[in-house]
């Protein structure tokens, strides 16, 4: 399940990698819905469609004032299929040939939902890329670790499957309708409150999504999935607690610095983020199979706590751009 916007330039590789997969063609539905898209989106959809009788494209051309676009667009492509298990992944994303087949797997008959890992493209070799790779990758060791506890706190919808029967047992995405994000992090939370979760530590698993070009781009993303945290205390309040605790070191070292009272225990106390942060990184670095260069960690620790705290704020403030 693919929802889409304006996602020609990157489209085609990901209809390639699903067409390829090592499944049975008999039970694969691939359906791309194309959200209002102005690009040539909808061609590349539909010429696929016709070379492929596994592939069906859903054009939606008109907005919704009851649900916001992507939940709306993943609804109407779940209402279109009748699969047991629903996988999902972004329009910007590549996937290995193994990818649904090593999803599937992962269920048992308890699971309702299995979080995939997804690392970002870094072939460009810009630093910029990188330390989205690494900051992406404290995000998945940080999920990894948490579900690995059987809790659910978020996940990536860039690679992502869950049951349909749990999905329609959270009443799909109508209680957050109005939510302009976080239909993801919406997922795991209800799903795995009643159901089993798992993560797919699989390499046949691994998705690679494209990164942000930008730094002004970047700051944007971040400030998005932190608006998601606004409802958290209705929904997880531990959760909640984690990230306050990560809002408040990010400040404290920022402002710290500036008090003279305070400035000497500065340095111990960045020292000792580090190495917290360290230990979870290195340690997802090497489940997850994705390298980390010194110097991109050095210098990711060091900007963390200049834009943490900003993002943080913007985010609860709702001050992001969004597809519309």
């Amino acid at each position: 399940m693919v929802a889409v916007r304006n996602e020609a330039s990157t489209l085609q590789e990901l209809l390639n990698n699903l067409v390829q997969q090592d499944y049975p063609k008999g039970k694969l539905d691939i359906t791309i819905v194309s959200d209002r898209s102005t690009d040539g989106t909808w061609n590349i959809i539909q010429d696929y469609a016709q070379l492929y009788p596994t592939v069906q494209g859903i054009k939606i051309e008109n907005s919704d004032p009851q649900m916001t676009p992507k939940k709306r667009a993943l609804t109407h492509g779940i209402e279109k299929t009748n699969g047991e298990v629903i996988i999902s992944t972004d329009g910007d994303c590549s996937v290995p040939a193994g990818w649904i087949r090593s999803m599937v797997e992962a269920f048992d008959d308890d699971t309702g939902i299995v979080v995939g890992r997804s690392t970002i493209d870094t072939t460009k070799h810009s630093f910029l890329h990188y330390y989205q790779g690494l900051d992406f990758l404290g995000i998945m060791a940080a999920n990894a670790g948490v579900i690995g506890w059987g809790q659910g706190w978020s996940g990536s919808g860039q690679n992502i499957a869950y049951r349909r029967k749990a999905f329609e047992h959270v009443n799909g995405f109508q209680p957050v309708a109005q939510r302009r994000s976080g239909d993801d992090m919406y997922l795991v939370q209800s799903i795995s409150k009643d159901f089993g979760i798992k993560f797919n530590a699989d390499p046949a698993s691994f998705v690679i999504t494209q990164p942000v070009n930008t730094v002004k781009e970047f700051i944007n993303q971040r400030t998005r999935w932190s608006s998601n945290s606004r409802s958290l205390w209705q929904t997880n309040i531990f959760f909640l607690f984690f990230l306050v605790i990560a809002f408040i070191c990010n400040s404290v070292l920022l402002i710290g610095w500036f008090i003279k009272q305070t400035v000497f225990i500065m340095p111990l106390l960045f020292i000792t983020k580090m190495i917290s942060d360290g230990l979870v990184l290195f340690t997802g670095s090497a489940r997850l199979n994705i390298p980390i260069r010194t110097k991109d960690y050095l210098i990711w620790s060091l900007l963390q706590p200049l834009y943490i705290p900003y993002v943080g704020i913007m985010g609860l403030a709702g001050q992001f751009r969004w597809k519309e």
